[in-house]
């Protein structure tokens, strides 16, 4: 079987090279045969071409395709599906970093021929997590995340990938609609209707989630965004807490409590995120009010390692 990793970046001169390296010496099953990676470059405006084009030169499994306008993610992942002719397909954005082992355990699950879809588990760096309030909130937002998968995956009801870390079987390959602002939510509702989605834990990908409550709240935002649109261009809600809230009441408060009896001293921190939440849905709702478009994302900053030689020696 064929494999192909594909990273859609912007400007990310001083990440891609690393998480190339990264992924072209990750161990992968031994049914796969082959690995491409396929690099989708949209109006970068930095050195990021550049050393894409020097790795290719010592890689002969990573390519490029060039966008000279940026014109969003979506149609950056239309262009690199078109150009796939792999098996397997893994999703993974040019500012993350997989830990050893992270893409063996993330296709191991596709054995079963019945699963479509497999989602890996962000988290925030630990060499890099903000402190105090926003240390947690970074934290929690990916712990909540992933005890609600773990639950779900064990129910069988599994119904969402991370966009961080994902993987997808080649015929649930779609057309995106460009102003989609969650690819990872549009594509998991496409892969459900194919298959079985699983949660694979061991897959762990770092990320950096916002150092400060501004870029946190605007990333929370359009995610909120975004889930709410997903609904409005498959009829379905992603199954995240967000918009299980109503619907699956009973297992939030689950995950939730799990929260506070595994962090009690933490009661403060998460009754403020909730209520940091709350305002997040308010500007989500006006965002929707008013037609804001987060088709082409606005890039922040706070997310970004700020060093490439830092990220090599971190790992």
């Amino acid at each position: 079987m064929k494999l192909n990793i594909i990273i859609c970046v912007y400007n990310e001169e001083k990440s891609i090279g690393p998480l190339i390296e990264n992924l072209v010496h990750q161990k992968i099953p031994p049914e796969f045969s082959s690995r491409e990676i396929i690099v989708v470059a949209s109006g970068c405006t930095d050195g990021t071409v550049k050393v894409v084009k020097q790795l290719m030169s010592k890689h002969n499994e990573v390519r490029i395709i060039e966008e000279k306008e940026r014109k969003g993610k979506a149609s950056a992942l239309n262009k690199a599906f078109v150009a796939s002719t792999s098996d397997y397909i893994v999703l993974v954005p040019g500012d993350v970093y997989p830990v050893d082992g992270a893409l063996f355990s993330l296709l191991v699950p596709f054995r079963d021929r019945r699963v479509s879809a497999v989602s890996g588990r962000p988290m925030q760096d630990p060499r890099n997590a903000p402190t105090a309030f926003m240390g947690y909130l970074a934290n929690m937002t990916y712990r909540l995340w992933s005890r609600l998968m773990t639950k779900l995956n064990d129910l069988g009801q599994a119904a969402h990938c991370s966009g961080e870390f994902m993987a997808i079987r080649s015929d649930v390959k779609t057309l995106i609609p460009e102003e989609c602002a969650v690819d990872d939510a549009y594509i998991a509702i496409v892969a459900k209707k194919k298959g079985l989605i699983k949660f694979a834990p061991k897959a762990v990908c770092y990320n950096l989630l916002p150092s400060n409550l501004v870029d946190y709240v605007n990333q929370r935002r359009r995610w909120l965004y975004g889930h709410f649109q997903t609904k409005r261009f498959t009829g379905e809600y992603p199954k995240v807490l967000d918009t299980m809230v109503l619907s699956k009441p009973s297992l939030v408060l689950r995950v939730i409590t799990d929260e506070i009896v595994e962090r009690p001293g933490e009661v403060g921190y998460l009754l403020s995120a909730i209520v940091v939440e709350a305002a997040i849905y308010a500007l989500s709702i006006l965002d929707h009010v008013f037609g804001r478009q987060y088709g082409i994302w606005p890039t922040i900053k706070s997310t970004k390692y700020a060093e490439a030689k830092m990220l090599e020696e971190k790992f």
